[in-house]
């Protein structure tokens, strides 16, 4: 009975955390990482958007607190995955097309933020679209999935920095078609179901990379500390940097950058990390002595 309340308690710390870290992260990223993408595209790196990266880089270190509370229980990164992966489900599935008068109820609801903030909505719109909210959702989720409070072996320890080497590949597969379906749906009009089945695809495939990380932490380490030094870098590099680039690839690279979007997926990882690193271990109970074949019979048992 006592191992179920604590089990129970765990549960609704991590539940607690996630959700409550997981609202006030986003809203801070989305407010922070649009107000300085809007004022850094008109007045570049001068522009005075210290204030809204800082805020933003705040809500990115609430998210990788979400993240943390894996070290109690998988229940919170699991339903706080699965609801940060059902905006770009829904944002694919169900195209927006103005042209051909399809709306998207996502895209509906997300215009909504504008009456409230302009910036808000912007970041919003950045985090659903772009792939930063699948990446975030699938990797939450698969971490839970293959938590367990019991030693991470040898086997688990090389899946699990293999797969933080494969991740990082995936997250740029994933901002890369993010960026894509973003500028068709959003710039351009004309969606392409081809790029948003390659934002869902590169994510899930990050996910199942990110999965063994949940028994080993190693792989969240190694994706997330790159993926945070690049999202930091990004910040300060200006764009003239990737001038060699094409012009949606280095519209991509600011808008993810300067957002604090790629800093958000890394510091959910390290936050992962982390929690997984702190878990408590159960050990497998030591079983009991099996009685020698033909020995006597302990005093008082049964013949």
């Amino acid at each position: 009975m006592r191992g179920t309340t604590t089990t129970t308690m765990r549960h609704l710390i991590s539940l607690v955390i996630a959700v409550v870290a997981s609202v006030a992260g986003s809203l801070m990223l989305w407010s922070g990482g649009g107000r300085a993408l809007f004022e850094m595209s008109r007045f570049g790196l001068e522009g005075g958007a210290a204030g809204p990266i800082a805020l933003a880089v705040a809500g990115a270190l609430l998210l990788g607190l979400a993240a943390f509370s894996i070290r109690f229980s998988p229940a919170g990164p699991l339903v706080v995955g699965a609801f940060a992966a059902l905006g770009p489900l829904l944002m694919v599935l169900l195209p927006y097309d103005p042209i051909r008068g399809v709306n998207s109820p996502i895209v509906s609801v997300l215009d909504s933020l504008n009456d409230v903030d302009r910036g808000l909505a912007i970041g919003a719109f950045d985090f659903v679209a772009c792939g930063t909210a699948a990446l975030i959702g699938f990797a939450l989720l698969g971490a839970g999935v293959v938590a367990r409070p019991r030693p991470a072996g040898a086997l688990w320890r090389v899946v699990s920095a293999v797969g933080g080497v494969l991740a990082l590949a995936f997250a740029g597969w994933a901002f890369a078609a993010g960026a894509d379906f973003y500028r068709r749906s959003f710039v351009v009009l004309d969606p392409s179901v081809l790029s948003g089945a390659s934002l869902l695809v590169a994510a899930l495939l990050f996910g199942a990379a990110i999965a063994p990380s949940g028994r080993s932490s190693i792989g969240a380490w190694i994706a997330g500390g790159v993926l945070t030094l690049v999202g930091a870098l990004l910040f300060v590099v200006p764009p003239q940097a990737f001038s060699v680039l094409p012009p949606q690839f280095l519209a991509g690279i600011t808008t993810l950058g300067w957002s604090g979007q790629v800093l958000a997926v890394g510091l959910t990882l390290l936050g992962l990390a982390l929690g997984v690193a702190l878990r408590p271990v159960s050990l497998p109970r030591p079983q009991a002595p099996q009685p020698q074949q033909g020995a006597a019979p302990s005093p008082g048992a049964a013949v």
